[in-house]
């Protein structure tokens, strides 16, 4: 591609993602893939685990365990797609959703039951333990693509809606990036200790009164909204209730949506359908823009909600991030390429698809507003708080 090509690329990015940035309600769609940036490609071991590598943990926990369930699920057999040299690929959302309807069925001996059932609990907790990372992140430059983006996009004018960010992860990225910067998130979750989860909490805003020259108060800038539609590594349900815990010793079930086809219909229970409501609520406003960034369009219950609203729904505008979005092979769903394609091709110029990395796309995110003073204090306390350490 020419020099002349790529300025003329850049431009469309940029006019178009400056239409999004601009709606009244923004929405931002994250995906496993926004979490891949901290990955170092020089590391043998990731830091943010892709599907590939939750299956390779969850084998080497238990070998012989895993290579049970493969039989007794009949992986083999029903996973169609091959690897290079013929043998099943791995899948382990395809394994896990064998697993649940190979429970639910009922159609197992008692010991193969037995040998599924210990491994569905262990890799469910494999999961758990591999997407909880934030810790193990070196150092703040590794933090530089997610930290740009929220101080770029969360930051809206009174008259505009707060920004709401859904995402299928239950890391803590976008918490510990909203920390980075001086973000103030509400995530549903009562701001008390111990905090429970109540969905309330996202009709709710904050003001800071001592800024405002009436009752009514001013509302602070920096505050978005975070929806964690699959759960999070630091939910945990305590005697039928929801609480956010930073404390291994808490006991309590975790509340999390593992991959599987079960997830459908694990969405409709609580917090899940809370999340999923919003969602549905959201995209349904006029003046309504969706950035999705690193999301495969894998989930069928948020491919269907984004599609109605593009067939029914004359203000709504769709830019989608991905890497390898144009790869027959890749992770990105192939139905959804061509339905947005096709639209694309056909004239409609409200959507747009571009190839690119979650931290490329933070890199030339356009920074659309001059510093402010509070923004240059921030900067320094950070500065010298490092330097005290």
């Amino acid at each position: 591609m020419s020099s002349d090509e790529e300025s003329d690329g850049l431009k469309l990015f940029l006019r178009f993602v400056n239409k999004i940035l601009d709606v009244d309600n923004l929405i931002i769609l994250a995906g496993s893939g926004t979490s891949m940036t901290f990955n170092d490609p020089n590391e043998a071991t990731p830091i943010a685990p892709s599907m590939w590598h939750l299956w390779e943990y969850c084998r080497l926990e238990d070998e012989k365990l895993f290579d049970l369930t493969l039989k007794a699920t009949n992986y083999a057999v029903l996973q169609s797609q091959k690897d290079a040299t013929g043998k099943p690929k791995p899948d382990i959302e395809l394994l896990l959703s064998l697993c649940d309807s190979s429970l639910a069925v009922g159609n197992l001996s008692a010991t193969r039951t037995s040998q599924v059932s210990k491994f569905l609990e262990k890799a469910k907790q494999t999961i758990l333990e591999k997407t909880d990372f934030v810790d193990l992140i070196p150092n703040e430059a590794n933090w530089a693509s997610h930290n740009k983006f929220i101080r770029t996009v969360a930051r809206r004018s009174a008259q505009q809606q707060r920004l709401k960010l859904f995402t299928t992860n239950y890391d803590l990225a976008f918490e510990n990036a909203a920390s980075n910067t001086g973000f103030v998130v509400i995530d549903g979750f009562e701001y008390s200790n111990p905090s429970y989860f109540n969905p309330m909490w996202f009709n709710y805003d904050i003001v800071n009164r001592g800024q405002s020259l009436n009752s009514e108060g001013a509302y602070l800038p920096n505050v978005f909204q975070l929806y964690k539609m699959h759960g999070s590594v630091d939910w945990r349900r305590i005697n039928g209730r929801i609480r956010k815990t930073s404390s291994d010793n808490i006991s309590g079930d975790p509340v999390f949506i593992y991959p599987s086809s079960s997830k459908y219909q694990n969405s409709y229970d609580s917090p899940y359908l809370d999340m999923m409501t919003s969602f549905l609520d959201a995209v349904k406003k006029p003046k309504t823009g969706v950035l999705c960034l690193g999301f495969g369009f894998n989930d069928k219950h948020i491919n269907n909600a984004l599609t109605m609203a593009l067939r029914t729904n004359p203000e709504f505008m769709l830019m989608v991030a991905t890497k390898d979005a144009f790869n027959e092979s890749g992770s990105f769903n192939s139905d959804i390429r061509l339905l947005l394609k096709s639209a694309i091709n056909h004239g409609d110029g409200r959507m747009a698809i571009v190839d690119s990395t979650f931290e490329q796309f933070s890199e030339i995110l356009p920074e659309r507003r001059s510093k402010s003073p509070e923004d240059d204090l921030f900067k320094l306390f950070e500065k010298l708080t490092a330097n005290n350490q």
